[in-house]
């Protein structure tokens, strides 16, 4: 069997996965949403590359690259963001709460092993129940896959997310990014080996989105760096909502505290 034929049995699962995940998905509950950003624009996703993962790669004589407007330098490597959308509930009144997603079109990474090069490109972040990252797989110039779940985010490891009013964006970093277990599959497949593990740390990811522009400006500092307060509980929801785009489980947390403080 061919390495194309064989890269495609294995994200196949991956990607109907993904399709199913969707349909059930993002159930709201009859309450209107405190805030809606229907066309969430830059800055960019990047990911300091984990040593585990770049010693996996050279071990495996696998060289990583990049795709479009992707960078990668000073061991980062920098997707912009296109676009996407996000919904925010109060929590409780759907599941998820946040609901939307963040959109890398144009850009993403290479996996090269001699004539062998596996590319992952046009990336999506779903804050869904897991949270995912997802993209388009392609080998040999022939694309095996429109969406498959590539990445699984944990944000339990979220730092507090800081605001620049000035600049009106928003930074998120500490979401530890980790190889899905099709996307594993998929790789040791392409490359005959059984040495990839789903579950490898990829890295910690930063993500800096800007703020929509109808939201009260902000004070310098994270939501809970004492850097200043609110405006109220749904500006406070807001922030954690555009948050909870690449780590709904960690940021949640933060959101329902707020909530909980303002209506004690």
């Amino acid at each position: 069997m061919s390495i194309r034929r064989r890269l495609a049995a294995a994200v196949v699962t991956g990607a109907a996965a993904l399709t199913l995940a969707g349909l059930g998905a993002g159930t709201a509950a009859a309450a209107d949403p405190i805030a809606t950003i229907p066309d969430l624009t830059g800055q960019s996703s990047s990911v300091r590359l984990d040593s585990g993962f770049t010693d996996a790669l050279g071990q495996l004589q696998v060289t990583p690259g990049t795709i479009g407007d992707a960078t990668l330098q000073d061991g980062s490597v920098r997707f912009p963001i296109t676009g996407g959308n996000v919904t925010v509930y109060r929590p409780g009144d759907a599941d998820p709460y946040v609901q939307g997603r963040i959109e890398h079109d144009g850009s993403g990474l290479s996996l090269t092993k001699g004539d062998t090069k596996v590319e992952l490109t046009d990336f999506v972040i779903d804050p869904g129940n897991p949270a995912t990252l997802s993209g388009k797989v392609s080998a040999g110039g022939q694309t095996l896959a429109e969406s498959a779940v590539l990445f699984d985010l944990d944000g339990s490891t979220l730092q507090p997310i800081q605001t620049d009013a000035a600049a009106g964006t928003a930074t998120l970093t500490g979401t530890t990014v980790r190889l899905s277990s099709g996307a594993a599959d998929a790789l040791n497949q392409a490359f005959g080996t059984d040495a990839i593990r789903g579950g490898l740390t990829i890295g910690v990811a930063t993500i800096v989105v800007n703020l929509p522009g109808q939201m009260p400006a902000m004070p310098q500092g994270g939501v809970e760096t004492g850097g200043g307060s609110t405006s109220g509980p749904d500006t406070a929801l807001v922030l954690a909502g555009v948050a909870a785009l690449v780590a709904a489980g960690g940021v949640g947390l933060v959101a329902r505290r707020r909530a909980g403080a303002h209506r004690g």
